[in-house]
């Protein structure tokens, strides 16, 4: 049952793949153990909206940790002279394995704590986040349910001659857990042929899944500091259903 309590945060550091990974943990004030969600960040970074949806996850009665995954160049996330550029040191900083070194170092963080309950522990992703948190929801066994909003289908590889697109599809049969996938019909960093074939990738295998897909609504929907892209009706219904979903599979 959701408490709506108010919340203490702090900063915590743990080594993943000898690096320094500093996280924002949030979670209510008083007494746990609380059920636990790794919340994992889109491109831009941990920014103050993701502190801000990190709170608003543990006034729910949660404790969130979201690892900064830019934390071994400077906590900041990389730009470049073209957007293309800027992509591609996106993806060079982000490799999948490193990615989920970093949320599961995290989760050995969380098991040593009193206040947290990883006994019962969730993912949350976001845009470059859904991506990865798919992938560690794929890797490992240790979550119980994961949401997804918006990540993309396909990832792009960077070689020494051309970028290349390769799916994340090839992994769905290893997703350990259910899923709830939230993405917008407009979205064109995950159109909705690619939705379609994850969401039947899904079904071939057996997985547990929702997807709602939320009409006229664009990327990062979500993020009600961006004001050309924020959906109020989507972000307000994938919210609930997100909130239920974990009630379903946290608080049991």
């Amino acid at each position: 049952m959701a408490v709506s309590a108010p919340v203490r945060t702090e900063w915590v550091e743990y080594s993943s793949q000898g690096a320094t990974i500093s996280a924002y943990l949030a979670l209510p004030d008083r007494a746990g153990p609380w059920p636990t969600v790794i919340m994992v960040h889109e491109n831009p970074g941990l920014t103050e909206h993701r502190q801000d949806v990190t709170r608003r996850l543990a006034k729910e009665g949660y404790a969130v940790l979201t690892p900064n995954l830019w934390s071994r160049i400077g906590g900041k996330a990389p730009g470049g002279a073209t957007e293309e550029e800027r992509r591609r040191n996106i993806a060079v900083n982000t490799p999948d394995e490193q990615v989920f070194s970093d949320i599961m170092q995290g989760y050995a963080l969380l098991q040593k704590r009193a206040d947290a309950d990883t006994r019962r522990i969730g993912l949350m992703g976001i845009c470059m986040g859904g991506s990865k948190g798919f992938y560690a929801a794929c890797r490992s066994p240790a979550f119980r349910c994961f949401v997804d909003f918006y990540g993309a289908v396909y990832r792009v590889d960077y070689t020494p001659n051309d970028p290349e697109r390769r799916p994340y599809l090839p992994v769905a049969r290893d997703l350990a857990c259910p899923i709830q996938y939230h993405v917008g019909d407009q979205d064109p960093v995950c159109p909705m042929d690619e939705v379609a074939l994850l969401r039947e990738e899904l079904a071939i295998h057996g997985k547990p899944a929702e997807f709602y897909i939320y009409p006229g609504a664009v990327h990062a929907f979500h993020d009600d500091t961006l004001p050309q892209r924020y959906h109020a009706e989507a972000a307000a219904l994938a919210w609930e259903r997100g909130l239920e979903f974990y009630r379903r599979y946290l608080q049991a």
